[in-house]
């Protein structure tokens, strides 16, 4: 119970810093980020990203997050020119900077398998569960400290 407590603090812990975490899902930017790490992102004026740094960005759509490292940043055209450590070639579309999420400013591995599943209804409800539980379970242990004190006196 304390170690879920823990491990809850200490993934939301970057987020009073101003950064957001996710979830690697592909292997595109091993060895620098395996699959399943979480990765922490600051934003970041686009002008000021530099080359060789690893940013997260959205697709046109929005509806994914990518995490690729920067080729060249195009300040004239507002794009980045990005690339995944592991792949042969540069991405085929540019990053333009309204998709920038974001610069990486640490990963921690595999951590990104437990930031998925709290993200989901399942984990959600594990969470207020384990909460829950370790709230009665200190709520009941502080009446049996208090009973045990009266029957000494």
């Amino acid at each position: 119970m304390l170690v879920t407590v823990v491990l809850l603090i200490g993934l939301s812990f970057p987020q009073l810093y101003g950064m957001e975490g996710y979830a690697v899902a592909s292997g595109s930017m091993v060895p620098a980020l395996g699959v399943g790490s979480a990765v922490y992102v600051k934003a970041k004026a686009p002008e000021l990203v530099e080359k060789g740094e690893i940013i997260t960005f959205t697709t046109d759509t929005g509806g994914v997050r990518i995490t690729h490292r920067v080729v060249k940043n195009d300040k004239e055209r507002q794009s980045f020119i990005t690339k995944g450590d592991a792949n042969e070639s540069e991405d085929i579309q540019p990053v333009k900077w309204k998709n920038l999420c974001g610069t990486v400013v640490f990963s921690v591995p595999y951590a990104g398998y437990i930031l998925k599943f709290l993200g989901s209804g399942n984990g959600k409800g594990a969470v207020l569960f384990f909460l829950l539980a370790f709230s009665l379970c200190t709520e009941m242990s502080g009446g049996e400290i208090i009973k045990k004190e009266r029957e000494t006196d």
